[in-house]
C-alpha cells in the first residue's frame, strides 16, 4: 500500500481531533483539519470567511440546485452567479480532500471526507463518538459556559453535523456503515483508539 488516508468524523467532546493529531504525529503523517479550508480558499480565489460561514450555517439554508445538493464532484466556473454558493465551497474543500488522498498519506478530520473519498482503496473511514458524561466533562474544559449551556451547545453541534452530513451527502452521518471503524473513546482512551486505528491499516496492508 502507498499512500493511506485516514478520515476521522467525530462527536463534539469525544476527543476525535486529539485522537487524529495523536495518531498523525505517531505515524509521521500530515494532518488536514481547518488548513483544507484555506487550501481551498487559495485554490478557488474565494475568501476564507465563506467557507467557514458554510461550515455553521449551511445546514440552515436551502440548497441552491439539484434534488438536494448532494456532492457530485463537479466544480462551478466563476462567471457562475453560483460560483460562492454552498455546493460549490463544499466542492472546492472536496477538490483539495481528493488531491491530498491522492498525493500523501494523511489524517483528515471531518468535512465528510469519508465520502468523499468513499472509492479510494487506501482509505480508513473512522468515527470516534463517546457517551454523554464524558463528552460533557471533555466540552467543560474547552467551554466557558454553564453546564445546561454545554447540553445545548452538544446538542446543536450534533444536529449541525448531522444536517451538513446528510445535505451534501444524502447520508446519515452517524451510520456505522458510512464507516470501517467505529471507537468509543469514552470506553477505549485515546490510546487504544490510536492503537485500533493502526491493527486496521495492518489489516488493509496485507
Amino acid at each position: 500500500m502507498d499512500n493511506f488516508v485516514i478520515t476521522i468524523a467525530r462527536q463534539y467532546g469525544s476527543g476525535g481531533r486529539t485522537v487524529g493529531e495523536m495518531l498523525a504525529k505517531k505515524l509521521g503523517i500530515g494532518y488536514y483539519d481547518k488548513d483544507i479550508i484555506r487550501m481551498a480558499s487559495e485554490d478557488s480565489g474565494i475568501h476564507e470567511t465563506l467557507f467557514g460561514r458554510v461550515d455553521e450555517y449551511s445546514s440552515a439554508r436551502k440548497p441552491f440546485f439539484g434534488k438536494n445538493g448532494i456532492y457530485s464532484g463537479e466544480l462551478i466556473p466563476p462567471q457562475s452567479k453560483e460560483f460562492t454558493s454552498d455546493e460549490n465551497l463544499f466542492n472546492y474543500q472536496a477538490k483539495i480532500i481528493r488531491e491530498l488522498a491522492q498525493k500523501e498519506s494523511c489524517v483528515i478530520i471531518g468535512r465528510c471526507s469519508n465520502y468523499i473519498l468513499k472509492d479510494y482503496p487506501n482509505v480508513l473511514r473512522v468515527f470516534i463518538h463517546a457517551n454523554w458524561a464524558f463528552r460533557m466533562e471533555k466540552a467543560a474544559e474547552k467551554l466557558s459556559m454553564s453546564t445546561k449551556e454545554i447540553e445545548k451547545f452538544l446538542q446543536k453541534d450534533d444536529k449541525r453535523k448531522d444536517e451538513y452530513y446528510r445535505r451534501f451527502t444524502g447520508g446519515e452521518w452517524k451510520d456505522a456503515t458510512q464507516y470501517d471503524l467505529c471507537l468509543d473513546s469514552s470506553r477505549l482512551g485515546y490510546e487504544k483508539c490510536i492503537e485500533e486505528i493502526e491493527n486496521q491499516l495492518q489489516m488493509m496492508k496485507k
